[in-house]
């Protein structure tokens, strides 16, 4: 008997995709939303604009939640999809993970490879420096200070939180992953995520 084939993405079986995307900082959670959101034609909804007011004022845990289910309902609605990235775990509960279709998990193997996504972080905190790339929430500038000599650096961020996401997803992708039947899957560098757009267009067209 002949292994039933993986799709390239679940969705609800009715054409309708929800899809939330986590990683550590610098995997690509940002790009692939985008690009992922276009294939599908819908919006890419980024949480560090929801989460940061200018200035850097964090939106209170009751505000940022009642904007996530606005989202949803809105969706729900107009029955339409979106794409989601980022974490907030102690904020949401992983709420978005319980109305996604898909989950998707960027990490190599067991353990997001520090050494491919830092030098990644690193180069789009430069770009971000020099006005190069748009900040990750509007009014939100970052400066040389806080990104290198402050305990709320970005850079210090991630190198102390290297291994957040593989604790707290890895084991979820493992037990709910969609080779199960589940809807998590997990996907590496670059490389792998532009193979799997691919397959998404493709999927989608024979779909």
């Amino acid at each position: 008997m002949s292994t039933p084939q993986i799709p390239a993405l679940k969705g609800d079986g009715k054409g309708v995709y929800r899809v939330v995307i986590h990683g550590n900082s610098g995997t690509g959670k940002t790009t692939l939303a985008d690009a992922l959101a276009k294939i599908l034609n819908v919006p890419a909804i980024h949480l560090d604009e929801i989460h940061w007011h200018p200035d850097w004022v964090q939106a209170t845990p009751e505000e940022f939640v009642s904007n996530l289910n606005k989202i949803q309902r809105d969706a729900e609605a107009t029955n339409s999809g979106w794409v989601i990235d980022g974490n907030y775990e102690t904020k949401t509960k992983a709420m978005m993970d319980d109305y996604a279709t898909d989950i998707i998990y960027l990490g190599t193997g067991l353990d997001p490879p520090f050494y491919k996504y830092f030098p990644r972080a690193l180069l789009r905190t430069f770009r971000r420096l020099l006005g190069w790339e748009k900040t990750c929430a509007p009014g939100c500038e970052e400066t040389w200070r806080e990104c290198f000599f402050s305990k709320d650096s970005i850079i210090l961020w991630v190198i102390t939180h290297h291994r957040t996401a593989k604790e707290r997803y890895g084991p979820r992708c493992e037990q709910d992953n969609v080779a199960n039947g589940g809807k998590w899957r997990r996907l590496g560098d670059i490389d792998e995520q532009t193979e799997w757009l691919d397959q998404v267009s493709h999927y989608l067209k024979s779909a």
